[in-house]
């Protein structure tokens, strides 16, 4: 997926350099309240159905308040394996029926929405979920980029599954495939340097300290 990431949204990263400081707190506050501007169900109608009306706080609290919302799925998931699985193997028209029932669970998954985004434009760049997808995927891409600079472990890019990582550091043209990895346990998550020589790119996966009491 390395090439078609860096051909479709290198357009848009050099809007994406500005570091974005994050209170946890206040995020899941913010979610959790009906009547807030930031409650996560209006984010969520907004993300459906307009992704690019999101400001970037509205992004912020969607993204990184998802762990104290109802979308949580199961690390292992059955449908996100299948979706992956399939799409490895080419497998299109199953990735996107995998992918889509994946999504009713884990709506702001960056990774299977990327899988839905190549999918789909396998089949009609012009149709309105392809259009959605690669919205959706532009909106959740800058939003990680924003959240630091990758270049220490305090400025790490914040993410909250592994295969984000990867799909990030295809964007800006690194395949930590070839890199050392390094994981450094945080309590609300795990920090990971890939290192290659002197080159170094820092990740930070978020744990749901919600669901695991931490």
């Amino acid at each position: 997926m390395n090439k078609f990431f860096t051909i479709i949204l290198f357009s848009f990263l050099s809007n994406s350099l500005i570091s974005q400081n994050l209170n946890f707190d206040s995020i899941k506050k913010n979610v959790q309240d009906e009547s807030s501007n930031f409650f996560y169900e209006k984010l969520m109608y907004k993300f459906k159905f307009d992704p690019t009306s999101l400001s970037d706080e509205e992004l912020q609290n969607l993204y990184y308040g998802k762990y104290y919302s109802k979308y949580n799925a199961m690390e292992l998931d059955f449908d996100y394996l299948d979706c992956t699985g399939y799409f490895s193997k080419g497998n299109f028209k199953k990735a996107i029926v995998s992918g889509e029932k994946f999504l009713q669970k884990d709506p702001t998954n960056v990774e299977v929405i990327a899988i839905m985004q190549i999918s789909y434009s396998k089949k009609d760049k012009s149709s309105d979920k392809n259009i959605l997808y690669t919205n959706q995927l532009k909106v959740l891409t800058d939003c990680i980029l924003k959240s630091g600079d990758g270049k220490t472990k305090e400025t790490s890019y914040l993410v909250t599954s592994v295969g984000e990582e990867f799909l990030i550091s295809d964007l800006l043209g690194k395949n930590i495939r070839r890199f050392q990895r390094r994981s450094i346990m945080q309590k609300d998550g795990v920090v990971d340097e890939f290192s290659r020589g002197d080159e170094k790119i820092y990740f930070k996966v978020l744990y749901n300290t919600e669901k695991y009491k931490l």
